[in-house]
């Protein structure tokens, strides 16, 4: 017996509502879900610049108690300003009517990025009481010590340096007593950065499941419309082709490109609007398209193929297709094997992420790179000497840091403004990257302080002869507008193994040596002696 048409109507619609129901719901969770794991990353993220603000200002401290220069005090006391600026903002936001102003101003002064803060705020004040966060925020309480302890002992040193100055005994006292510091806040980084970076996984863990499992419900749904239309209506092939109409009108509400590939032969039997405009291509072109020509590689389709044929679906997978014009797109692809009016077909979803991918990689461009110069910054060049000093270790071989600080360019800014001073910086930069060979690393550090890494093994005139040629590409007058400049550079020198096993003692050597330049009359290079 075939179901009144009206009957079928309301059931059409019913379901079409429901269809529509999950599909907005679906998509409301996976915002809140994207905008939590974004704070999360953003809180990971915080967290890495906290601890390089804490070893930066170490560094910058220990380097005062060996050399007394103010300006090593002030960047010590410019590194703790994002350690205190992360402490503003929690304490704030643990007040019960918390000025929200000052925590954003708190993080602002962490360095973390403004787009992440109003996301932090959130995920602090509505979870803070869950146990697994709790725990983290008790390590990052328990580091406020430690802190406030290297906070007195950089102001201990200071007076001591203004009043009777440093003798022996005292620069060995305050190096053991910030070393001691710096190995108490060690241990609570790596359990901050261990505790939330577990809470992170299990949480990506959860949300996947949920995600899977409503996309799941969304497909069956999809799914047993299908089958229980096409088997109501078997026996009247009018309301068979009704119902399938019906059914193309249920996929064209939804959010997301969708089509329907025929097997065995991959023939693209239904695209709705969205994937005709994604794809680029017309309704009455379907027959001649093939779902497999669109992947960008080949083993990709294959891929897909063999988890269908194993697992009769897929669940959101990372893959690059292209349209009718070769243009080519990342995506997420959603694949459900089902039987449809008789036929065995391929339910797909496409859910493009090329903007979400761009983004990712501009902010790990922008994490790792200068601004400015685009070479490489701080974290970049650490990141690259770690690995290097690791290499090195293993393999019993040497490496060099040259350190460039270029001379008077202070005088630059104040005379000719930030603008010219800016410009030179970009010339120089841009000098020092055509003069060194593929494999060295170039980076700036900040300022005017460049830094080259010079890998392979060289001995001491050959390294000797790299800094003479970085003297002589930067020598020649920079044309900048109508300002013609010449500079110089101090250059300071250290290697592996026998100026340092260690990354900061390399580094600090190459910057004391670099200062002995300066103090001998600036423009020349100079080797760390002991």
């Amino acid at each position: 017996m075939v179901t009144p048409p009206v009957r079928n109507s309301r059931r059409l619609l019913l379901i079409v509502w429901i269809f529509v129901g999950i599909v907005v719901g679906l998509l409301v969770f996976a915002y809140y879900s994207i905008g939590l794991m974004s704070a999360a990353r953003a809180y990971v993220g915080g967290e890495g610049l906290w601890s390089k603000a804490q070893k930066d200002a170490v560094l910058s401290l220990s380097r005062y108690v060996a050399d007394q220069k103010p300006l090593d005090y002030q960047a010590f006391q410019e590194a703790l300003k994002v350690n205190l600026g992360d402490r503003q903002a929690r304490l704030e936001l643990e007040k019960t009517d918390p000025d929200f102003n000052l925590a954003y101003n708190g993080f602002l002064q962490g360095r973390n990025h403004p787009n992440d803060i109003d996301g932090m705020m959130r995920l602090y004040r509505s979870f803070r009481t869950v146990p697994d966060l709790s725990k983290v925020i008790a390590v990052w309480k328990a580091a406020d010590a430690q802190i406030d302890a290297m906070i007195a002992l950089g102001e201990k040193i200071h007076d001591t340096v203004q009043g009777p100055g440093l003798n022996d005994s005292d620069r060995r006292n305050f190096q053991a007593q910030l070393a001691q510091i710096n190995a108490q806040v060690t241990p609570l980084e790596d359990e901050f950065s261990f505790t939330l970076g577990d809470i992170s996984r299990r949480s990506k863990s959860i949300l996947r499941f949920i995600m899977i499992l409503m996309a799941t419900v969304l497909v069956v749904v999809a799914y047993g419309v299908s089958r229980r239309i096409l088997q109501q209506n078997e026996h009247d092939h009018q309301v068979l082709l009704e119902s399938e109409n019906q059914l193309r009108s249920t996929l064209q509400l939804a959010p997301l490109p969708i089509i329907l590939v025929s097997l065995p032969g991959n023939q693209i039997s239904y695209a709705n609007e969205r994937a005709l405009a994604q794809f680029n291509t017309k309704a009455e072109d379907l027959g001649a398209l093939n779902a497999q020509d669109f992947y960008v590689k080949p083993e990709d389709r294959d891929r897909v193929m063999e988890a269908l044929q194993q697992h009769g679906s897929v669940r959101d997978w990372e893959v690059q297709l292209k349209d009718q014009q070769g243009l080519v797109f990342w995506a997420l692809l959603s694949c459900q094997r089902l039987a449809l009016g008789g036929r065995e077909c391929i339910l797909t979803a496409i859910n493009n992420i090329d903007e979400r991918k761009r983004v990712q990689e501009e902010l790990r461009h922008r994490a790792f790179h200068d601004e400015l110069t685009g070479l490489p910054n701080r974290a970049m060049f650490m990141d690259s000497l770690s690995r290097t000093l690791h290499r090195a270790e293993r393999k019993q071989g040497s490496f060099s840091i040259l350190f460039i600080d270029l001379d008077r360019f202070k005088s630059v800014n104040d005379n000719y403004g930030h603008t010219v001073g800016d410009l030179l910086l970009q010339a120089v930069a841009m000098r020092v990257r055509m003069c060194v060979r593929e494999g060295d690393l170039v980076a700036r550090l900040g300022g005017d302080e460049f830094v080259v890494l010079v890998e392979a093994d060289h001995q001491q005139d050959e390294v000797a002869h790299i800094a003479k040629k970085l003297q002589t590409v930067l020598e020649p007058i920079h044309t900048l507008g109508e300002h013609r400049l010449q500079v110089t550079a101090s250059i300071g020198i250290s290697s592996y193994p026998q100026d340092g096993t260690e990354l900061d003692v390399l580094l600090r050597n190459a910057d004391s040596a670099m200062y002995r330049v300066k103090e001998d009359g600036r423009n020349n290079f100079q080797f760390h002696s002991g």
